[in-house]
């Protein structure tokens, strides 16, 4: 094509999706296309008032470009207050709400098509949306903020998928454009208050990074971690996990209604600001019931006290609450926590990375928590992560080598007990490797040390029901799965697949699909849990269920092999695997 068909000109570029068009279209095919039509309509007069002109408009994707930021921005909000009202008119499950993102920058049109990062950055805007909310990258911001009679939220600098440079972002909030409920609040929502526990109740939200420099945002979560690991420790205190309180970072409703949500009758929440060498925490302890305030404290000090500040909010929290701690247990969390503050930031930066996807992100934290290792090797907590961190490669399929990623995994879980690790992730790590061997006896011995340690924490729990459903009994780990969602009421998937799982090995295929379907809402190419439909659906005999299932399969996986398959699954009764095999078969795979 001559190179004189290409223009570039700078624009603000909206996209836009349709949240959940996955599960509408499998709801009722005919009124979510009959509904995104009509939106469609709506959609583009608006950008054609606005003097922008729709790119393109394929599904449920929008791309449209403006000459003016100002323009693009009062379009978004326009179509966000356009659609909130005609969804006031629809049934709640045929609702349909956008994300938006908007971004700022040059762009290469040939003919009719756009390209040029503005275009991928308001792409990945849009996926940080809510529902029926609306991002901004910082460009779109300093041309608009001060323009328009609407609020922004600043909610950091972020690193986007497959653009080089860290992108500011603000959410915008205002009259109008408030989200509804988000896919958290509303899976939270489908019960509707859960009832307090016997014995006191915790929930932990994330600290608020009050410092100048967003970059310091990896430390105010790392406190929170920290002071979640202590209390996890504590027999008497049931504590909602950290991954259930992490989704409340940039959201979060009234404390009375977190009660009732989370079914805890205390929230700590708090901030962080780091100046230098010097850090100030504040944080207060609120009775949900009554939204009271029963216990409050700030605290400054040199970054080196970060440890003793924790361990005494830890125990002011517990004292509130009337929980016993054991004698001397504070005094030993103080004497094996890390007290070099590079040794600190190593740990704190190795955990951020420890979350991301890729064998960079990995490889990332391996390489952070040895640095905490080196500066603090009388610690156990350098040593705990970076034996998970490893194991982590092998079980998400990242390890460049198994037999050497292993082998690493279990000399630094085995250092970790040695110097009395009180984190318990080295029991876990080693049970999890005892598993992926078959050491079956071993590995049960091993989560049973993790649960010891952790007597409130999810993870291990849910690693003793996946263990115990590879050794044929399924019964008990109903329970403990059930009692680790208990623990996090906002869970990911693979929680609900090991309950699918103990479910299917006890032979309760309907609870089995009824689990796995629970899979698929939250991530929908979950390889497991259409194999665990396919399974049960064939052994309840409906061969028309267990094929659409197995069609999935081949679909998510085109080589999958249930010979292969079988190796990987590590059930000490050949028995069990011969059915499931069996049952596979029965629903069209090989």
């Amino acid at each position: 094509m001559p190179e004189e068909s290409f223009r570039h000109k700078l624009a603000a570029i909206l996209s836009a999706d349709v949240v959940g068009y996955s599960r509408l279209m499998s709801e009722d095919e005919v009124a979510t296309i009959r509904t995104l039509s009509a939106y469609r309509d709506k959609i583009s007069t608006h950008v054609h008032e606005n003097t922008g002109r729709v790119v393109d408009f394929i599904g449920d994707n929008m791309l449209a470009e403006f000459s003016s930021a100002l323009d693009a921005v009062d379009c978004a909000v326009k179509i966000q207050k356009t659609l909130d009202g005609s969804n006031a008119r629809l049934a709640e499950n045929q609702q349909m709400h956008l994300r938006i993102g908007i971004d700022l920058g040059e762009i290469l049109i040939d003919k009719d098509v756009i390209y040029g990062d503005g275009v991928n950055i308001a792409s990945r805007l849009e996926g940080l949306a809510d529902p029926g909310g609306i991002c901004v990258s910082e460009s779109i911001y300093n041309q608009v903020h001060n323009k328009l009679a609407i609020d922004f939220v600043d909610i950091g600098t972020k690193k986007l998928k497959n653009i080089s440079t860290p992108v500011r972002v603000y959410k915008m909030v205002g009259p109008g454009i408030e989200a509804p409920p988000s896919v958290l609040e509303e899976t939270i929502n489908r019960e509707i208050a859960l009832p307090l526990p016997k014995k006191p109740s915790l929930a932990v939200l994330p600290f608020v990074n009050l410092s100048a420099d967003s970059k310091h945002d990896y430390f105010s979560d790392g406190l929170t971690m920290d002071i979640m690991t202590a209390l996890v420790r504590i027999p008497g205190l049931f504590l909602i996990s950290e991954i259930s309180m992490f989704s409340f970072k940039s959201k979060v409703p009234s404390v009375r209604e977190l009660g009732r949500q989370l079914g805890v009758s205390h929230v700590l929440d708090g901030g962080v600001r780091k100046e230098g060498d010097r850090i100030r925490i504040t944080a207060r302890l609120l009775e949900t019931a009554t939204g009271r305030q029963i216990w409050a404290e700030r605290y400054d000090r040199r970054i080196d006290d970060i440890f003793a500040v924790q361990d005494e909010i830890t125990e002011r929290i517990v004292e509130a609450m009337d929980v016993k701690l054991v004698t001397g247990e504070v005094a030993h969390t103080i004497r094996k926590a890390i007290r070099d503050p590079d040794a600190l930031e190593y740990y704190y930066r190795g955990w951020e990375a420890l979350f991301g996807s890729t064998k960079d992100d990995i490889k990332e934290a391996q390489r952070m928590f040895e640095e905490t290792m080196r500066l603090e090797p009388g610690s156990s907590f350098g040593y705990a992560m970076a034996a998970w961190a490893h194991w982590w490669s092998v079980d998400q399929g990242l390890s460049e080598d198994i037999a050497l990623s292993l082998e690493r995994a279990i000399e630094l879980a085995r250092k970790a007990e040695e110097l009395e690790d009180f984190t318990g992730l080295s029991h876990l790590v080693m049970a999890q490797i005892h598993l992926f061997k078959r050491e079956h006896n071993k590995a049960l011995e091993a989560v049973q040390e993790a649960v010891l340690a952790r007597p409130s924490c999810d993870l291990s729990y849910i690693a003793k029901a996946n263990i115990l459903t590879y050794l044929s009994r399924p019964t008990e780990a109903i329970d403990l799965a059930k009692f680790a969602i208990r623990l996090a009421p906002v869970y990911p998937p693979f929680f609900q697949k090991t309950l699918a799982a103990a479910y299917y090995g006890s032979g309760r295929y309907e609870e089995a699909i009824e689990s796995a379907r629970e899979v698929l809402t939250s991530d929908r190419n979950n390889l497991d849990a259409f194999l665990i439909l396919a399974a049960a659906n064939a052994a309840l005999n409906r061969q028309e269920e267990a094929f659409k299932a197995a069609t999935e399969v081949k679909r998510i996986k085109p080589d999958f092999s249930i010979k292969r398959y079988v190796e990987t699954q590590p059930y000490k009764d050949p028995k069990m695997l011969e059915q499931i095999a069996s049952m596979l078969q029965r629903a069209g795979l090989n």
